[in-house]
C-alpha cells in the first residue's frame, strides 16, 4: 500500500517540507526533460529552432491550463473528503474527477488543433520560425489527452498525502523523455516535431504506469471503481474548483501570449533570450510550486477537518521558507547568471540579453514565492472566486506593463523582463489581500467538523 500522510496533525513546517521535497525533486526532473528539449533542439538543430520552440510555450500552456485546472480541482475535492475521513466520497471524487478531466482534455484538444496556427500568425511570429512552431503545436496538442492523463493520478495521490510515488513516475518520465529526445531529434532528424513526440509519448507511458500502480496499491483508487457512478454533486464540486483554476491559468498564459507578441517585435535574439530566461524562471518556480502543492493538500485536508487555524500556521511557515529560497536564488543569478544562460545556445547575443534579463526578474522572486503559496492555499480551501479574479488581475497587469514599459525609449526591450517581475509583485499583493480578507475560511466543499486545535 502506498504511504499517505494525514496533514491535520503535527508540525505544519515539518509536514510541508516533508511533503514538498519529493514534489520539488519530481518537478525538477520534469523541468529537466523540458530543459533537455530546448538544449537538444538549440544545440543540434539551431538557434531559430530554439526560438520557434520558445515562441509556442505560452500558447501550449494556455491550452493545457484547463487540464491542469481540473486536475487541481479533483485533488482539492479528494483532499477535503480525505481530511474529513469520508472514505466513500473520497473514492467517488476520484472517479468523478477522472470523468471531468477526460472530457475537458478532449474538448481542449479539438480547440487547440483548430486554432493554434491562426493564433501563432496573430502573434506576429517571425516567418522564419513559423513552420517549426506550427509543427510542434500540432504534435504536442494532438497528444493533449496523454498530458492530461499524466496530471490526474499525480494530483489524486498528492491529495491523499502521497508525494513520493509521483516522484518515481516523474523521474521515469523525465529519463524516458530525454532518451527519446536524443533518438528523435539527433539521429532521426525530426527537429522540434521529434521533441514534441518525445514529450507526449513519455508522459503517456508515465501516466499509464502510475494508474496501474495506483489501482494495485492504493485502496481509494480501487474503491473508485465501486463508487464510480457519475455523481452530479461531485462533478459540480470538481468543476467549481477546477474550471476557475483552469481559467486562472488560461488568463495567465493569455497574458504571457500577449507579452510574447511584444517580445516577437524585438526580433529573434530577444525571442531567444526571453525563451532562455523564461525556462530558467520556470525551473526556479519549482521550489515555490512544490511548496504550493504541499499547501493545497495541507489546506484541503485541514479545511475538510475544520481546522482553519492550522492552515494559517502552515501559510506562515511556507512564506518563511520561500523567502529564504528567494534570497539564495537572487545571489545565484546575480553572480552566475551568465553561465546558466549559456547552456541553451552558443549565440552570445542571446546569452548576454538573457543574463541581463534574469538579473532583473530575480529581484522579484520573493513576490513570486508569495503568489504560489497563497494561490495554492486559496485553491485548496475551495476559493474559486479568487482564482478567476486573480487571473484577471494578472492579465491586466502583464499586458499593461508590457505595453507601457516597452514603449518608454530608455527602457525598451528591458521592459519585457520588468513586466514579468512587476506582474508577480502586483499578483502577490492581491493574493495577500484576499487571504487577509478571510473569505476562504467559508469555502469548504464538505461538511467540516468543529474547529479543533490539532
Amino acid at each position: 500500500m502506498a504511504k499517505t500522510i494525514d496533514m491535520t496533525k503535527g508540525s505544519p513546517a515539518k509536514l510541508l517540507v516533508q511533503f514538498a521535497v519529493p514534489i520539488l525533486i519530481g518537478n525538477l526532473f520534469q523541468q529537466l526533460y523540458t530543459l533537455a528539449d530546448r538544449v537538444i533542439v538549440g544545440q543540434f538543430v539551431g538557434a531559430d529552432a530554439f526560438s520557434a520552440f520558445g515562441s509556442t510555450n505560452a500558447l501550449s500552456m494556455m491550452f493545457m491550463s484547463m487540464c491542469m485546472g481540473t486536475a487541481i480541482g479533483t485533488g482539492v475535492v479528494v483532499s477535503q473528503y480525505f481530511g474529513a475521513k469520508d472514505e466513500k466520497n473520497t473514492a467517488a471524487a476520484i472517479a468523478n474527477g477522472a470523468y471531468v478531466n477526460l472530457t475537458v482534455a478532449v474538448i481542449m484538444t479539438m480547440i487547440a488543433l483548430l486554432t493554434a496556427e491562426p493564433i501563432l500568425m496573430l502573434l506576429n511570429t517571425p516567418e522564419v520560425l513559423m513552420k517549426d512552431a506550427v509543427d510542434y503545436m500540432k504534435v504536442f496538442m494532438g497528444g493533449l489527452i496523454a498530458v492530461a492523463a499524466y496530471y490526474t493520478p499525480f494530483s489524486v495521490l498528492r491529495a491523499l498525502g502521497d508525494s513520493k510515488t509521483p516522484l518515481i513516475f516523474l523521474t521515469f518520465c523525465s529519463v524516458l523523455n530525454i532518451v527519446l529526445d536524443l533518438i528523435f531529434v539527433v539521429p532521426l532528424g525530426m527537429g522540434v516535431t521529434g521533441a514534441a513526440a518525445a514529450t507526449v509519448l513519455s508522459q503517456g507511458v508515465a501516466a499509464v504506469s502510475c494508474m496501474v500502480y495506483a489501482f494495485q496499491k492504493v485502496p481509494q483508487f480501487r474503491a473508485a471503481v465501486r463508487y464510480g457512478r457519475p455523481d452530479s454533486r461531485l462533478l459540480r464540486q470538481t468543476l467549481k474548483v477546477g474550471i476557475p483554476a483552469g481559467f486562472q491559468y488560461s488568463l495567465m498564459y493569455i497574458s504571457s501570449i500577449v507579452l510574447q507578441r511584444v517580445v516577437n517585435g524585438f526580433g529573434s535574439s530577444a525571442i531567444g533570450a526571453f525563451t532562455a530566461t523564461t525556462q530558467m524562471e520556470t525551473l526556479v518556480q519549482q521550489i515555490y510550486a512544490a511548496l504550493g502543492s504541499a499547501m493545497v493538500t495541507y489546506t484541503g485536508q485541514n479545511i475538510g477537518a475544520g481546522q482553519t487555524s492550522r492552515v494559517k500556521k502552515g501559510m506562515r511557515s511556507a512564506v518563511r521558507i520561500s523567502a529564504a529560497a528567494s534570497v539564495l536564488l537572487l545571489a545565484v543569478f546575480w553572480i552566475g547568471g551568465r553561465l546558466f544562460m549559456g547552456i541553451f545556445v552558443p549565440d552570445t547575443d542571446i546569452t548576454s540579453l538573457a543574463y541581463s534579463g534574469i538579473r532583473i526578474t530575480s529581484l522579484f522572486f520573493m513576490a513570486l514565492g508569495v503568489v504560489q503559496v497563497i494561490r495554492f492555499l486559496l485553491n485548496g480551501a475551495g476559493d474559486s472566486i479568487y482564482a478567476l479574479i486573480n487571473g484577471m488581475v494578472e492579465i491586466i497587469a502583464r499586458i499593461g506593463f508590457a505595453v507601457l514599459l516597452t514603449a518608454i525609449p530608455f527602457i525598451g526591450r528591458w521592459g519585457i523582463w520588468l513586466t514579468t517581475g512587476l506582474t508577480w509583485l502586483v499578483t502577490a499583493g492581491f493574493a495577500f489581500w484576499r487571504y487577509k480578507g478571510g473569505a476562504w475560511m467559508t469555502k469548504s466543499l464538505v461538511q467540516a467538523k468543529e474547529e479543533s486545535n490539532g
